[in-house]
Protein backbone atom coordinates (compact mmCIF):
# COMPACT_ATOMS: atom_id res chain seq x y z
CA UNK A 1 0.00 0.00 0.00
CA UNK A 2 1.19 3.54 -0.73
CA UNK A 3 2.92 5.03 2.30
CA UNK A 4 1.33 8.41 1.54
CA UNK A 5 -2.02 6.98 2.52
CA UNK A 6 -0.94 5.81 5.96
CA UNK A 7 -1.96 7.98 8.90
CA UNK A 8 0.49 9.89 11.10
CA UNK A 9 -0.40 7.71 14.08
CA UNK A 10 0.34 4.59 12.04
CA UNK A 11 3.73 5.95 11.02
CA UNK A 12 4.50 6.84 14.62
CA UNK A 13 3.66 3.27 15.63
CA UNK A 14 6.07 1.93 13.00
CA UNK A 15 8.85 3.97 14.60
CA UNK A 16 8.05 2.34 17.94
CA UNK A 17 8.07 -1.14 16.41
CA UNK A 18 11.46 -0.55 14.80
CA UNK A 19 12.93 0.59 18.13
CA UNK A 20 11.59 -2.51 19.87
CA UNK A 21 13.06 -4.74 17.15
CA UNK A 22 16.46 -3.15 17.74
CA UNK A 23 16.09 -3.99 21.43
CA UNK A 24 15.23 -7.58 20.43
CA UNK A 25 12.09 -7.18 22.55
CA UNK A 26 9.78 -9.36 20.49
CA UNK A 27 12.23 -12.30 20.18
CA UNK A 28 13.09 -12.21 23.88
CA UNK A 29 9.43 -11.99 24.87
CA UNK A 30 8.54 -15.07 22.85
CA UNK A 31 11.52 -16.91 24.31
CA UNK A 32 10.54 -15.94 27.87
CA UNK A 33 7.04 -17.36 27.48
CA UNK A 34 8.32 -20.50 25.76
CA UNK A 35 10.65 -21.27 28.66
CA UNK A 36 7.92 -20.59 31.22
CA UNK A 37 5.48 -22.93 29.47
CA UNK A 38 8.10 -25.69 28.97
CA UNK A 39 8.73 -25.19 25.25
CA UNK A 40 12.45 -24.96 25.95
CA UNK A 41 13.95 -26.60 22.86
CA UNK A 42 12.41 -24.11 20.44
CA UNK A 43 15.12 -22.85 18.09
CA UNK A 44 17.82 -25.07 19.63
CA UNK A 45 19.69 -27.90 17.91
CA UNK A 46 18.14 -31.12 19.14
CA UNK A 47 20.29 -34.21 19.78
CA UNK A 48 20.62 -36.68 16.89
CA UNK A 49 19.40 -39.77 18.71
CA UNK A 50 16.29 -41.79 19.33
CA UNK A 51 15.90 -40.00 22.65
CA UNK A 52 13.42 -37.13 22.86
CA UNK A 53 14.86 -33.91 24.35
CA UNK A 54 14.20 -33.78 28.09
CA UNK A 55 12.78 -30.71 29.85
CA UNK A 56 13.24 -30.27 33.61
CA UNK A 57 11.40 -26.96 33.95
CA UNK A 58 12.78 -24.98 36.90
CA UNK A 59 11.66 -21.64 35.44
CA UNK A 60 7.94 -22.15 36.06
CA UNK A 61 8.09 -23.09 39.78
CA UNK A 62 10.50 -20.22 40.51
CA UNK A 63 8.24 -17.71 38.73
CA UNK A 64 5.10 -19.11 40.38
CA UNK A 65 6.69 -18.91 43.83
CA UNK A 66 7.87 -15.32 43.41
CA UNK A 67 4.61 -14.16 41.85
CA UNK A 68 2.63 -15.75 44.70
CA UNK A 69 4.84 -13.98 47.26
CA UNK A 70 4.09 -10.61 45.67
CA UNK A 71 0.39 -11.33 45.20
CA UNK A 72 -0.12 -12.60 48.74
CA UNK A 73 0.44 -9.05 50.00
CA UNK A 74 -3.17 -7.91 50.01
CA UNK A 75 -3.50 -4.14 49.63
CA UNK A 76 -6.58 -1.97 49.93
CA UNK A 77 -6.86 1.48 48.41
CA UNK A 78 -7.65 3.92 51.22
CA UNK A 79 -8.32 7.66 50.81
CA UNK A 80 -7.30 9.80 53.78
CA UNK A 81 -7.66 13.55 54.50
CA UNK A 82 -4.47 15.45 53.85
CA UNK A 83 -5.15 19.07 54.83
CA UNK A 84 -7.78 20.54 57.17
CA UNK A 85 -8.08 23.53 59.48
CA UNK A 86 -10.70 22.58 62.06
CA UNK A 87 -11.88 19.41 63.74
CA UNK A 88 -15.30 19.78 62.12
CA UNK A 89 -13.65 19.98 58.70
CA UNK A 90 -11.64 16.84 59.50
CA UNK A 91 -14.79 14.93 60.47
CA UNK A 92 -16.54 16.01 57.26
CA UNK A 93 -13.54 14.92 55.19
CA UNK A 94 -13.43 11.58 56.97
CA UNK A 95 -16.98 10.75 55.96
CA UNK A 96 -16.20 11.70 52.34
CA UNK A 97 -12.94 9.75 52.18
CA UNK A 98 -14.54 6.73 53.81
CA UNK A 99 -17.36 6.77 51.24
CA UNK A 100 -14.86 7.30 48.43
CA UNK A 101 -12.75 4.37 49.64
CA UNK A 102 -15.83 2.17 49.69
CA UNK A 103 -16.87 3.30 46.19
CA UNK A 104 -13.43 2.67 44.64
CA UNK A 105 -13.09 -0.76 46.22
CA UNK A 106 -16.54 -1.76 44.97
CA UNK A 107 -15.58 -0.57 41.49
CA UNK A 108 -12.31 -2.51 41.80
CA UNK A 109 -14.17 -5.72 42.58
CA UNK A 110 -16.87 -5.18 39.97
CA UNK A 111 -14.36 -4.72 37.13
CA UNK A 112 -12.30 -7.68 38.45
CA UNK A 113 -9.26 -5.42 38.61
CA UNK A 114 -7.74 -7.59 41.32
CA UNK A 115 -7.63 -10.56 38.96
CA UNK A 116 -6.07 -8.42 36.24
CA UNK A 117 -3.45 -7.06 38.63
CA UNK A 118 -2.42 -10.60 39.60
CA UNK A 119 -2.06 -11.43 35.90
CA UNK A 120 0.01 -8.27 35.41
CA UNK A 121 2.42 -9.31 38.18
CA UNK A 122 2.81 -12.74 36.57
CA UNK A 123 3.44 -11.29 33.10
CA UNK A 124 5.97 -8.81 34.45
CA UNK A 125 7.91 -11.64 36.11
CA UNK A 126 7.93 -13.54 32.82
CA UNK A 127 8.36 -10.63 30.41
CA UNK A 128 9.51 -7.68 32.58
CA UNK A 129 6.40 -5.43 32.30
CA UNK A 130 2.65 -5.54 32.84
CA UNK A 131 0.24 -2.68 32.04
CA UNK A 132 -3.31 -1.83 33.13
CA UNK A 133 -5.54 0.63 31.28
CA UNK A 134 -8.50 2.43 32.93
CA UNK A 135 -11.37 3.97 30.98
CA UNK A 136 -14.92 5.20 31.43
CA UNK A 137 -17.81 3.43 29.74
CA UNK A 138 -21.51 4.07 30.48
CA UNK A 139 -20.63 5.98 33.67
CA UNK A 140 -18.54 3.10 34.95
CA UNK A 141 -14.78 3.01 35.36
CA UNK A 142 -13.45 -0.21 33.86
CA UNK A 143 -9.99 -1.69 33.53
CA UNK A 144 -8.18 -3.72 30.89
CA UNK A 145 -4.83 -5.47 30.88
CA UNK A 146 -2.54 -4.37 28.02
CA UNK A 147 0.18 -6.64 26.70
CA UNK A 148 3.70 -5.24 26.68
CA UNK A 149 3.96 -5.67 22.89
CA UNK A 150 0.84 -3.55 22.32
CA UNK A 151 2.02 -0.32 23.94
CA UNK A 152 4.59 2.17 22.65
CA UNK A 153 6.08 5.04 24.64
CA UNK A 154 7.21 8.38 23.30
CA UNK A 155 10.31 8.02 25.47
CA UNK A 156 11.51 4.44 25.83
CA UNK A 157 14.24 5.60 28.22
CA UNK A 158 11.89 6.78 31.00
CA UNK A 159 10.04 4.24 33.15
CA UNK A 160 7.63 6.89 34.54
CA UNK A 161 4.47 6.69 32.44
CA UNK A 162 3.31 10.16 33.46
CA UNK A 163 6.50 11.69 32.00
CA UNK A 164 5.81 10.32 28.51
CA UNK A 165 5.20 12.84 25.69
CA UNK A 166 2.73 10.38 24.14
CA UNK A 167 1.58 6.76 24.45
CA UNK A 168 0.29 4.51 21.66
CA UNK A 169 -1.87 1.43 22.28
CA UNK A 170 -2.79 -1.08 19.57
CA UNK A 171 -5.93 -3.25 19.45
CA UNK A 172 -7.05 -6.01 17.08
CA UNK A 173 -10.70 -5.43 16.14
CA UNK A 174 -13.03 -6.77 13.49
CA UNK A 175 -13.28 -4.71 10.30
CA UNK A 176 -17.04 -4.49 10.71
CA UNK A 177 -16.72 -3.06 14.22
CA UNK A 178 -14.15 -0.47 13.10
CA UNK A 179 -16.33 0.69 10.23
CA UNK A 180 -19.41 1.00 12.46
CA UNK A 181 -17.46 3.03 15.01
CA UNK A 182 -16.03 5.25 12.28
CA UNK A 183 -19.57 6.16 11.18
CA UNK A 184 -20.69 6.78 14.79
CA UNK A 185 -17.67 8.98 15.40
CA UNK A 186 -18.51 10.92 12.23
CA UNK A 187 -22.06 11.52 13.46
CA UNK A 188 -20.64 12.78 16.75
CA UNK A 189 -18.33 15.17 14.89
CA UNK A 190 -15.13 13.36 15.85
CA UNK A 191 -13.92 12.86 12.25
CA UNK A 192 -14.58 14.04 8.70
CA UNK A 193 -14.37 10.71 6.91
CA UNK A 194 -16.26 10.04 3.68
CA UNK A 195 -18.06 6.77 2.97
CA UNK A 196 -15.32 5.90 0.47
CA UNK A 197 -12.62 6.38 3.12
CA UNK A 198 -14.52 4.25 5.62
CA UNK A 199 -14.98 1.50 3.04
CA UNK A 200 -11.22 1.52 2.47
CA UNK A 201 -10.72 -0.03 5.92
CA UNK A 202 -9.81 -3.66 5.20
CA UNK A 203 -8.35 -6.60 7.10
CA UNK A 204 -4.60 -6.88 7.61
CA UNK A 205 -2.02 -9.30 8.98
CA UNK A 206 -0.28 -6.90 11.37
CA UNK A 207 0.21 -9.58 14.01
CA UNK A 208 3.96 -10.22 13.87
CA UNK A 209 4.64 -8.14 16.97
CA UNK A 210 1.71 -9.60 18.96
CA UNK A 211 2.05 -12.25 21.64
CA UNK A 212 0.54 -15.49 20.33
CA UNK A 213 0.89 -14.43 16.72
CA UNK A 214 0.82 -18.07 15.57
CA UNK A 215 -2.83 -18.31 16.64
CA UNK A 216 -3.68 -14.89 15.21
CA UNK A 217 -2.61 -16.00 11.73
CA UNK A 218 -5.82 -18.05 11.68
CA UNK A 219 -8.38 -15.42 12.73
CA UNK A 220 -12.02 -16.41 12.22
CA UNK A 221 -13.33 -12.95 11.33
CA UNK A 222 -11.52 -10.31 9.21
CA UNK A 223 -9.50 -8.22 11.67
CA UNK A 224 -7.47 -5.05 11.46
CA UNK A 225 -5.15 -3.08 13.71
CA UNK A 226 -6.44 0.07 15.41
CA UNK A 227 -4.11 2.47 17.22
CA UNK A 228 -5.17 4.80 20.01
CA UNK A 229 -2.88 7.73 20.80
CA UNK A 230 -2.73 9.57 24.14
CA UNK A 231 -0.73 12.80 24.12
CA UNK A 232 -0.08 15.52 26.69
CA UNK A 233 -0.58 18.98 25.19
CA UNK A 234 0.71 22.38 26.31
CA UNK A 235 -2.31 22.97 28.56
CA UNK A 236 -1.32 19.91 30.61
CA UNK A 237 -4.37 17.93 29.52
CA UNK A 238 -4.32 14.49 27.91
CA UNK A 239 -5.71 14.36 24.35
CA UNK A 240 -6.83 11.14 22.70
CA UNK A 241 -7.04 10.25 19.00
CA UNK A 242 -7.57 7.00 17.11
CA UNK A 243 -6.59 5.74 13.68
CA UNK A 244 -6.42 2.70 11.46
CA UNK A 245 -3.80 2.34 8.76
CA UNK A 246 -5.63 4.59 6.30
CA UNK A 247 -8.18 6.58 8.34
CA UNK A 248 -8.14 8.94 11.31
CA UNK A 249 -11.12 7.55 13.22
CA UNK A 250 -10.97 10.20 15.98
CA UNK A 251 -9.25 13.56 15.63
CA UNK A 252 -7.46 14.76 18.84
CA UNK A 253 -9.99 15.32 21.62
CA UNK A 254 -9.30 16.56 25.14
CA UNK A 255 -10.07 14.06 27.92
CA UNK A 256 -9.87 16.85 30.55
CA UNK A 257 -7.60 14.47 32.49
CA UNK A 258 -4.12 15.46 33.63
CA UNK A 259 -2.90 11.87 34.03
CA UNK A 260 -2.43 9.15 31.43
CA UNK A 261 -5.00 6.40 32.15
CA UNK A 262 -2.26 3.78 32.51
CA UNK A 263 -0.19 2.23 35.25
CA UNK A 264 2.55 -0.32 34.70
CA UNK A 265 4.36 -2.76 36.94
CA UNK A 266 8.04 -3.42 36.20
CA UNK A 267 9.59 -6.53 37.73
CA UNK A 268 13.07 -5.04 38.00
CA UNK A 269 14.28 -1.60 36.91
CA UNK A 270 16.95 -1.21 34.24
CA UNK A 271 18.72 2.10 33.84
CA UNK A 272 17.87 3.90 30.61
CA UNK A 273 15.09 1.52 29.61
CA UNK A 274 11.39 1.91 30.33
CA UNK A 275 10.54 -1.81 30.16
CA UNK A 276 12.78 -3.27 32.85
CA UNK A 277 14.16 -6.83 33.11
CA UNK A 278 12.24 -10.07 33.60
CA UNK A 279 13.06 -12.82 36.08
CA UNK A 280 13.22 -15.40 33.30
CA UNK A 281 16.22 -13.83 31.53
CA UNK A 282 18.58 -14.74 34.35
CA UNK A 283 17.47 -18.38 34.36
CA UNK A 284 17.76 -19.24 30.66
CA UNK A 285 21.39 -20.39 30.45
CA UNK A 286 21.14 -22.60 33.53
CA UNK A 287 17.84 -24.02 32.28
CA UNK A 288 19.42 -24.92 28.94
CA UNK A 289 22.35 -26.70 30.58
CA UNK A 290 20.02 -28.61 32.91
CA UNK A 291 18.00 -29.85 29.93
CA UNK A 292 21.10 -30.75 27.92
CA UNK A 293 22.67 -32.63 30.84
CA UNK A 294 19.47 -34.56 31.50
CA UNK A 295 19.14 -35.42 27.79
CA UNK A 296 22.76 -36.59 27.57
CA UNK A 297 22.23 -38.79 30.62
CA UNK A 298 19.13 -40.29 29.04
CA UNK A 299 21.03 -41.03 25.82
CA UNK A 300 23.93 -42.58 27.75
CA UNK A 301 21.55 -44.77 29.74
CA UNK A 302 19.81 -46.00 26.60
CA UNK A 303 23.13 -46.76 24.91
CA UNK A 304 25.07 -48.41 27.70
CA UNK A 305 22.85 -49.23 30.65
CA UNK A 306 21.00 -52.18 29.07
CA UNK A 307 22.42 -55.55 27.86
CA UNK A 308 22.60 -55.91 24.08
CA UNK A 309 22.27 -59.13 22.09
CA UNK A 310 25.12 -60.03 19.72
CA UNK A 311 24.53 -62.74 17.08
CA UNK A 312 26.47 -64.30 14.25
CA UNK A 313 23.84 -64.21 11.52
CA UNK A 314 25.73 -66.77 9.34
CA UNK A 315 25.57 -69.41 12.10
CA UNK A 316 21.95 -68.77 13.24
CA UNK A 317 19.33 -69.98 10.78
CA UNK A 318 16.31 -68.18 12.27
CA UNK A 319 17.97 -65.19 13.99
CA UNK A 320 14.70 -63.20 13.83
CA UNK A 321 13.30 -65.60 16.42
CA UNK A 322 15.79 -64.32 19.02
CA UNK A 323 13.31 -61.56 19.95
CA UNK A 324 10.39 -63.98 20.34
CA UNK A 325 9.56 -65.47 23.71
CA UNK A 326 9.74 -69.28 23.85
CA UNK A 327 11.04 -69.70 20.31
CA UNK A 328 13.54 -72.36 19.22
CA UNK A 329 16.87 -71.11 17.87
CA UNK A 330 18.34 -73.17 15.00
CA UNK A 331 22.14 -73.16 14.62
CA UNK A 332 24.13 -74.21 11.56
CA UNK A 333 27.13 -76.49 12.31
CA UNK A 334 27.64 -75.15 15.81
CA UNK A 335 28.39 -77.37 18.75
CA UNK A 336 26.49 -76.88 22.00
CA UNK A 337 29.51 -75.70 23.89
CA UNK A 338 30.22 -73.05 21.22
CA UNK A 339 26.78 -71.41 21.43
CA UNK A 340 28.11 -68.45 23.41
CA UNK A 341 30.46 -67.68 20.56
CA UNK A 342 27.50 -67.32 18.22
CA UNK A 343 24.91 -65.71 20.48
CA UNK A 344 25.88 -63.62 23.52
CA UNK A 345 25.11 -60.37 25.39
CA UNK A 346 27.16 -57.24 25.87
CA UNK A 347 26.99 -56.44 29.57
CA UNK A 348 25.84 -52.91 30.59
CA UNK A 349 28.54 -50.48 31.64
CA UNK A 350 28.47 -48.50 34.85
CA UNK A 351 27.77 -44.80 34.47
CA UNK A 352 29.62 -42.08 36.36
CA UNK A 353 27.56 -40.15 38.90
CA UNK A 354 29.23 -36.89 37.90
CA UNK A 355 26.56 -36.10 35.30
CA UNK A 356 23.76 -36.65 37.82
CA UNK A 357 25.55 -34.57 40.46
CA UNK A 358 26.07 -31.76 37.97
CA UNK A 359 22.39 -31.82 37.05
CA UNK A 360 21.24 -31.73 40.69
CA UNK A 361 23.74 -29.01 41.57
CA UNK A 362 22.48 -26.89 38.70
CA UNK A 363 18.86 -27.31 39.80
CA UNK A 364 19.43 -26.69 43.52
CA UNK A 365 21.99 -23.93 42.97
CA UNK A 366 19.78 -22.08 40.51
CA UNK A 367 16.79 -22.26 42.86
CA UNK A 368 18.82 -21.07 45.84
CA UNK A 369 20.39 -18.18 43.93
CA UNK A 370 16.94 -17.21 42.65
CA UNK A 371 15.67 -17.11 46.24
CA UNK A 372 13.28 -20.02 45.69
CA UNK A 373 14.93 -22.88 47.59
CA UNK A 374 13.21 -25.33 49.95
CA UNK A 375 13.34 -22.97 52.94
CA UNK A 376 11.96 -20.05 50.96
CA UNK A 377 9.12 -22.08 49.47
CA UNK A 378 7.98 -23.18 52.94
CA UNK A 379 9.35 -26.73 53.13
CA UNK A 380 8.92 -26.68 56.93
CA UNK A 381 6.92 -29.06 59.13
CA UNK A 382 4.18 -26.84 60.65
CA UNK A 383 3.66 -29.31 63.51
CA UNK A 384 7.23 -28.73 64.68
CA UNK A 385 7.17 -24.93 64.63
CA UNK A 386 4.90 -22.15 65.83
CA UNK A 387 3.09 -19.78 63.51
CA UNK A 388 5.48 -16.97 64.43
CA UNK A 389 8.54 -19.14 63.80
CA UNK A 390 7.31 -20.23 60.37
CA UNK A 391 6.40 -16.65 59.54
CA UNK A 392 9.83 -15.42 60.60
CA UNK A 393 11.62 -18.00 58.44
CA UNK A 394 9.50 -17.24 55.39
CA UNK A 395 9.77 -13.47 55.82
CA UNK A 396 13.55 -13.70 56.12
CA UNK A 397 13.73 -15.78 52.94
CA UNK A 398 11.49 -13.31 51.11
CA UNK A 399 13.83 -10.37 51.60
CA UNK A 400 15.21 -10.65 48.03
CA UNK A 401 11.68 -9.82 46.82
CA UNK A 402 11.38 -6.63 48.87
CA UNK A 403 11.99 -4.51 45.76
CA UNK A 404 9.21 -6.24 43.83
CA UNK A 405 6.80 -5.95 46.77
CA UNK A 406 7.58 -2.26 47.17
CA UNK A 407 7.11 -1.67 43.43
CA UNK A 408 3.78 -3.50 43.67
CA UNK A 409 2.61 -1.03 46.30
CA UNK A 410 3.65 1.96 44.18
CA UNK A 411 1.93 0.39 41.19
CA UNK A 412 -1.38 0.21 43.09
CA UNK A 413 -0.93 3.80 44.27
CA UNK A 414 -0.59 4.83 40.61
CA UNK A 415 -3.79 2.91 39.85
CA UNK A 416 -5.59 4.76 42.66
CA UNK A 417 -4.45 8.15 41.36
CA UNK A 418 -5.68 7.36 37.85
CA UNK A 419 -9.04 6.11 39.15
CA UNK A 420 -9.58 9.24 41.23
CA UNK A 421 -8.66 11.40 38.23
CA UNK A 422 -11.30 9.63 36.12
CA UNK A 423 -13.88 10.05 38.89
CA UNK A 424 -13.28 13.80 39.05
CA UNK A 425 -13.56 14.20 35.26
CA UNK A 426 -16.37 11.87 34.26
CA UNK A 427 -18.83 12.13 37.16
CA UNK A 428 -20.07 15.56 36.07
CA UNK A 429 -23.38 15.13 37.90
CA UNK A 430 -21.65 14.33 41.15
CA UNK A 431 -20.92 11.10 42.94
CA UNK A 432 -23.23 9.22 45.29
CA UNK A 433 -21.35 7.87 48.29
CA UNK A 434 -22.49 5.98 51.38
CA UNK A 435 -21.82 6.18 55.08
CA UNK A 436 -22.28 3.03 57.12
CA UNK A 437 -23.38 2.78 60.74
CA UNK A 438 -23.54 -0.34 62.90
CA UNK A 439 -26.78 -1.17 64.70
CA UNK A 440 -28.61 -4.07 66.36
CA UNK A 441 -31.61 -5.54 64.56
CA UNK A 442 -34.72 -7.08 66.13
CA UNK A 443 -32.97 -10.45 66.47
CA UNK A 444 -30.14 -8.89 68.43
CA UNK A 445 -27.70 -9.29 65.53
CA UNK A 446 -25.20 -6.67 64.41
CA UNK A 447 -25.87 -5.15 61.00
CA UNK A 448 -24.57 -2.23 58.98
CA UNK A 449 -26.96 0.47 57.70
CA UNK A 450 -25.79 2.53 54.72
CA UNK A 451 -26.95 6.10 54.24
CA UNK A 452 -26.38 7.72 50.81
CA UNK A 453 -25.08 11.25 50.34
CA UNK A 454 -23.99 13.09 47.22
CA UNK A 455 -20.81 15.02 46.53
CA UNK A 456 -20.64 17.40 43.57
CA UNK A 457 -17.96 17.49 40.89
CA UNK A 458 -16.71 20.83 42.23
CA UNK A 459 -16.30 19.33 45.68
CA UNK A 460 -14.38 16.41 44.17
CA UNK A 461 -12.07 18.87 42.42
CA UNK A 462 -11.40 20.72 45.69
CA UNK A 463 -10.55 17.59 47.61
CA UNK A 464 -6.90 17.47 48.48
CA UNK A 465 -6.37 13.80 49.23
CA UNK A 466 -3.41 11.78 50.30
CA UNK A 467 -3.58 8.30 48.77
CA UNK A 468 -2.46 5.60 51.15
CA UNK A 469 -2.23 1.84 50.68
CA UNK A 470 -2.92 -0.29 53.74
CA UNK A 471 -1.37 -3.75 53.92
CA UNK A 472 -3.46 -6.62 55.27
CA UNK A 473 -1.57 -9.88 55.92
CA UNK A 474 -3.43 -12.76 54.32
CA UNK A 475 -1.43 -15.95 54.92
CA UNK A 476 -2.73 -18.39 57.59
CA UNK A 477 0.45 -17.95 59.62
CA UNK A 478 0.09 -14.14 59.51
CA UNK A 479 -3.47 -14.30 60.84
CA UNK A 480 -2.54 -16.90 63.46
CA UNK A 481 0.37 -14.80 64.74
CA UNK A 482 -1.78 -11.64 64.88
CA UNK A 483 -4.68 -13.24 66.71
CA UNK A 484 -2.40 -14.98 69.22
CA UNK A 485 -0.73 -11.66 70.03
CA UNK A 486 -4.09 -9.98 70.58
CA UNK A 487 -5.34 -12.91 72.67
CA UNK A 488 -2.28 -12.69 74.93
CA UNK A 489 -2.95 -8.99 75.51
CA UNK A 490 -6.55 -9.79 76.43
CA UNK A 491 -5.55 -12.59 78.82
CA UNK A 492 -3.06 -10.28 80.55
CA UNK A 493 -5.86 -7.67 80.83
CA UNK A 494 -3.80 -5.11 78.98
CA UNK A 495 -6.75 -4.50 76.65
CA UNK A 496 -10.51 -4.85 77.07
CA UNK A 497 -12.84 -7.14 75.11
CA UNK A 498 -14.01 -4.11 73.12
CA UNK A 499 -10.44 -3.17 72.18
CA UNK A 500 -9.63 -6.79 71.33
CA UNK A 501 -12.65 -7.03 69.01
CA UNK A 502 -11.85 -3.72 67.34
CA UNK A 503 -8.24 -4.79 66.67
CA UNK A 504 -9.24 -8.11 65.07
CA UNK A 505 -8.88 -8.11 61.26
CA UNK A 506 -12.06 -8.50 59.24
CA UNK A 507 -11.02 -11.94 57.93
CA UNK A 508 -9.92 -13.30 61.31
CA UNK A 509 -10.66 -16.89 62.32
CA UNK A 510 -12.33 -15.52 65.45
CA UNK A 511 -15.94 -14.54 64.54
CA UNK A 512 -15.59 -10.77 64.82
CA UNK A 513 -19.25 -9.92 63.95
CA UNK A 514 -20.48 -12.25 66.71
CA UNK A 515 -18.21 -10.57 69.26
CA UNK A 516 -19.43 -7.15 68.13
CA UNK A 517 -23.03 -8.33 68.54
CA UNK A 518 -22.33 -9.58 72.07
CA UNK A 519 -20.64 -6.31 73.05
CA UNK A 520 -23.55 -4.26 71.71
CA UNK A 521 -26.12 -6.38 73.58
CA UNK A 522 -24.12 -5.91 76.78
CA UNK A 523 -24.05 -2.15 76.23
CA UNK A 524 -27.82 -2.09 75.70
CA UNK A 525 -28.36 -4.15 78.86
CA UNK A 526 -26.10 -1.82 80.88
CA UNK A 527 -28.02 1.18 79.57
CA UNK A 528 -31.32 -0.36 80.73
CA UNK A 529 -29.91 -1.18 84.16
CA UNK A 530 -28.52 2.33 84.50
CA UNK A 531 -31.89 3.84 83.52
CA UNK A 532 -33.74 1.66 86.08
CA UNK A 533 -31.24 2.60 88.80
CA UNK A 534 -31.73 6.27 88.00
CA UNK A 535 -35.52 5.82 88.31
CA UNK A 536 -35.13 4.08 91.70
CA UNK A 537 -32.82 6.85 92.95
CA UNK A 538 -35.26 9.48 91.74
CA UNK A 539 -38.19 7.80 93.61
CA UNK A 540 -36.11 7.45 96.79
CA UNK A 541 -35.08 11.10 96.64
CA UNK A 542 -38.71 12.17 96.13
CA UNK A 543 -39.87 10.14 99.16
CA UNK A 544 -37.18 11.62 101.40
CA UNK A 545 -37.97 15.12 100.22
CA UNK A 546 -41.64 14.60 100.98
CA UNK A 547 -40.88 13.41 104.49
CA UNK A 548 -38.66 16.42 105.09
CA UNK A 549 -41.44 18.69 103.96
CA UNK A 550 -43.80 16.99 106.45
CA UNK A 551 -41.26 17.32 109.29
CA UNK A 552 -40.73 13.56 109.64
CA UNK A 553 -37.62 11.46 110.22
CA UNK A 554 -35.96 10.66 106.89
CA UNK A 555 -34.39 7.57 108.40
CA UNK A 556 -37.80 5.97 109.07
CA UNK A 557 -39.90 4.64 106.25
CA UNK A 558 -43.59 5.56 106.46
CA UNK A 559 -45.93 2.86 107.70
CA UNK A 560 -47.74 1.28 104.79
CA UNK A 561 -50.62 -1.20 104.96
CA UNK A 562 -50.01 -4.71 103.69
CA UNK A 563 -52.63 -7.21 102.71
CA UNK A 564 -55.22 -5.19 100.88
CA UNK A 565 -58.23 -3.26 102.27
CA UNK A 566 -58.45 -4.82 105.79
CA UNK A 567 -59.01 -1.48 107.55
CA UNK A 568 -57.37 0.13 110.61
CA UNK A 569 -58.08 -2.85 112.96
CA UNK A 570 -55.23 -4.80 111.36
CA UNK A 571 -52.72 -1.94 111.52
CA UNK A 572 -50.58 -3.49 114.26
CA UNK A 573 -50.06 -6.71 112.35
CA UNK A 574 -49.45 -4.94 109.07
CA UNK A 575 -46.83 -2.44 110.23
CA UNK A 576 -43.48 -2.41 108.48
CA UNK A 577 -40.39 -2.77 110.70
CA UNK A 578 -38.17 0.30 110.93
CA UNK A 579 -35.06 0.39 108.72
Amino acid sequence: MDDKKTTDIWNLCEIGKNFNRLQNMYVEGEENYNYYHGRQWEGLKKPKSSSEPIVLNIVKPIIKYKVNIVNQNSYQIVFNPNTYETYEELEALRSVTKGLTQFVNRMWEKSQSGKKVRSIVKNSAINSEGIIYFYNEDDEILSEEIDKNNIFYGSENDSDIQNQPYILVTFRKTVREVKEKARKYREAGLNNLTDEEIDSIVSDMEVWEQQGKEKMLMEVSPMCLVIKKFERKEDGKIYVSEASRTCDLITPQSTECELYPFAHYIWEEEKGYSRGISEVRGLLENQREINKTATRRAIAVKIGAYPKLVVDREKVVNYNSLNQVGSVIELDNVRADDVRKVVSFLQPTSMSSDAYNLQQDLISGTRELAGAGDTATGNIDPTQASGKAILAVQQASQQPLSEQIENYKYFLEDCAKVIFELIKVYYVDGLTLYTSEDSINELGQAESIETPFKISQDELEKLNLNLKIDVTPQSPYDRYAQEMSLENLLIKKLITLEEYTEALPEDSTMPKPSLESIIKRRKEARKQITAMQQQVNAIDSAIKQEMINQGGDTNVMPEMPIGGDEGPENTEEQSVPQM
